[in-house]
């Protein structure tokens, strides 16, 4: 009997320290691995790889729709796509200097006939989904959502919702 209370003692602890890195803090990460880089086209915006811009809207908030128009009309940009780990820490990184609150961000993922595509055209070549999703919960959540359930994690959402988001240009 005793073999199982202390195999199940370190098995509580092992999820429990799972479930407290769980919840990521960004703010040493983003100081030391990610440094803030002013694009040079607007230092308003944030250098985002070699060959993107980024700009974060965290007071505007608006339906995915009207958040890509938004883009479009910002530079000629478009919602942002993320293809890598070290892309989704850099975007994290430039959500947490805009605000260190967690909103949920629209990001440039949407549902289409063949599945998820970025709205940008380029490849689906990575995701980061929160466990469960996506679910296309009441049969109508055909864009993805940022920062669900903990920072970086998506999540497919009703694309009339109103959201804050991130906007990229191209270089």
């Amino acid at each position: 009997m005793r073999p199982v209370v202390v195999t199940a003692v370190l098995l509580l602890v092992v999820l429990m320290s799972m479930s407290a890195s769980a919840e990521w803090n960004p703010g040493e990460m983003c100081r030391t691995k990610y440094p803030a880089k002013p694009c040079r086209i607007d230092a308003n915006w944030v250098q985002f790889g070699n060959d993107r811009c980024v700009k974060v809207f965290h007071k505007s908030h608006l339906t995915n729709e009207r958040a890509r128009k938004h883009c479009k009309i910002s530079r000629n940009g478009e919602l942002i796509s993320i293809h890598s780990l070290a892309e989704l820490c850099q975007l994290e990184c430039a959500m947490y200097r805009a605000t260190t609150k967690k909103h949920r961000y629209w990001i440039g993922m949407h549902r289409s006939s063949k599945g998820f595509v970025w709205t940008d055209g380029t490849k689906h070549d990575y995701s980061h989904w929160y466990r469960g999703q996506p679910d296309n919960s009441w049969a109508n959540e055909y864009c993805v959502e940022m920062n669900y359930g903990g920072w970086g994690l998506w999540n497919d959402a009703s694309c009339y919702w109103w959201k804050p988001f991130v906007c990229q240009v191209r270089l």
